[in-house]
């Protein structure tokens, strides 16, 4: 009986080794990228998303992940979704005209199935009641992950904003 017990213990135990390697496979990215072909992917990306934003409608949130992280300046760190996101920018367009005025190339810092991208940015809130601009100039950076489907979703953005 020892040895029966001993016997299925071993048996469970390798069904587990091997259902868990076999999910951590489902759970890994279907392509791997070297570096140099991942900078060309996350500038095609960063490209993309700016040719979005600048439409100023809201399809630009959908390079987002559905819940991703935040640091903007004077606050604390925010775990957001991509609903408060488009809630956010929302009240942003109901009071303001925005428009990008540049932007610099994106600088990419590659690995495996993560990249982190940052460049300039200057663009302008113009208010729709009083016409007064604000002027915004900084840095963004931002954390691309690669999903389960192979696409790249952020999942992280923080802004240094410059005194123009």
């Amino acid at each position: 009986m020892k040895n029966l017990n001993a016997r299925l213990l071993q048996v469970i135990l390798l069904f587990t080794v091997l259902y868990g390697c076999e999910k951590s496979k489902e759970a890994e990215p279907k392509t791997k990228t070297s570096d140099s072909e991942l900078k060309v992917l996350i500038t095609e990306q960063v490209d993309s998303l700016y040719a979005v934003y600048e439409r100023f409608d809201y399809d630009w949130i959908e390079f987002y992940a559905d819940n991703y992280t935040a640091i903007y300046p004077d606050s604390p760190i925010q775990h957001l979704t991509k609903d408060s996101l488009r809630a956010q920018w929302e009240q942003i367009y109901d009071k303001y005209d925005v428009q990008l005025i540049h932007r610099g190339r994106p600088t990419i810092i590659p690995s495996e199935d993560m990249a982190i991208s940052y460049n300039t940015f200057n663009e302008i809130f113009i208010n729709k009641e009083s016409s007064d601009t604000i002027k915004n100039v900084g840095t963004y950076i931002v954390n691309w992950k690669r999903q389960q489907d192979d696409s790249w979703k952020i999942v992280f953005e923080t802004l240094q904003n410059h005194q123009p």
